[in-house]
C-alpha cells in the first residue's frame, strides 16, 4: 500500500498542516511515525489538546509520535495511561524537536 493510500504525510508537509481542531472531536492526520525530543524543561502530555494532563515529560525525553492535529500544533502519541491501559494523547509540537 502506498503512502497516499495510508493517508501519511511527508517531512515537507509536516509543518504545513492547516485547519482547526473541533471542540467535540480532535481531527488528526496520521504521519509516518517519527521520534521527537522534549526541548522545554517539562512538557505536559494531555488526553486532548489543551485538555486534562495525563503525564509530564522532562527535557530530553524521547517520544514516538504518529499523528499531527489539523492545526499543526499538537503531535499525537500512544501512551501507557496512568489510569490504566493505553490511549492516545497529545503533546505541544512547539516544545519538541525531531531526532
Amino acid at each position: 500500500m502506498n503512502e497516499f493510500m495510508e493517508n501519511k504525510i511527508g517531512e515537507e508537509e509536516l509543518n504545513e498542516v492547516t485547519g482547526g481542531v473541533g471542540a467535540a472531536e480532535v481531527k488528526v492526520r496520521p504521519i509516518t511515525p517519527i521520534w521527537v525530543r522534549v526541548t522545554s524543561s517539562s512538557l505536559n502530555c494531555r488526553y486532548t489538546p489543551n485538555g486534562e494532563i495525563a503525564k509530564i515529560y522532562e527535557k530530553g525525553h524521547k517520544l514516538k509520535v504518529d499523528g499531527i492535529t489539523a492545526d499543526g500544533e499538537w503531535y499525537r502519541l500512544l501512551i501507557y495511561d496512568p489510569k490504566g491501559g493505553t490511549c492516545y494523547a497529545y503533546i505541544y509540537k512547539k516544545y519538541t524537536e525531531k531526532i
